[in-house]
């Protein structure tokens, strides 16, 4: 009896150790609706000026997807998530874009957040979505820059917010 009690307790010990300690998980689609926007943008005399941006019907949809992979996080014992991101405008038939995370370790198009707070990066588009919050902000850095000088994109800083949608 003692060797079937001790047995049990010992794979219950090792099971609750085998868990992992992981953040909260942040997967599903979200809308996020842009609430402002400004930048520059070159006028009818083709100089550069400051310039506030029409958002009334801009929208995106987020998709979040948990790649079951976990890393270590440096500043808590919590493990980080490893996400794919997926962001496309709402309303168009268009496909999710998945943008690439920062973080040291990461393959391709993988993101990390141990607390919501994502950050990633789509072909000049900067996005910072925080999931706790429900906040998101998007940086364009635009065609100013551009060697070429008809380059006409123009560089900004959105901000908004996002709700679950599923």
């Amino acid at each position: 009896m003692n060797r079937l009690v001790i047995s049990v307790w010992l794979c219950l010990a090792t099971s609750a150790g085998a868990q992992e300690n992981v953040g909260p998980d942040y997967s599903g689609s979200y809308l996020c609706k842009t609430m402002a926007s400004g930048g520059v943008a070159p006028g009818k005399d083709n100089v550069w000026r400051s310039t506030t941006f029409n958002v009334t019907n801009d929208a995106y949809v987020v998709k979040i997807t948990d790649t079951m992979k976990r890393q270590e996080e440096v500043f808590t014992d919590l493990k980080t998530r490893i996400y794919t991101v997926g962001v496309k405008q709402f309303g168009t038939q268009e496909k999710f874009r998945n943008c690439y995370g920062r973080t040291p370790g990461l393959e391709g198009a993988e993101v990390a957040s141990v607390d919501g707070d994502m950050q990633c990066v789509f072909f000049g588009t900067e996005y910072l979505f925080d999931f706790k919050t429900m906040r998101f902000q998007m940086l364009f850095r635009g065609g100013y820059m551009d060697r070429e000088a008809n380059n006409r994109d123009t560089p900004y800083v959105s901000i908004g917010v996002c709700e679950k949608i599923d």
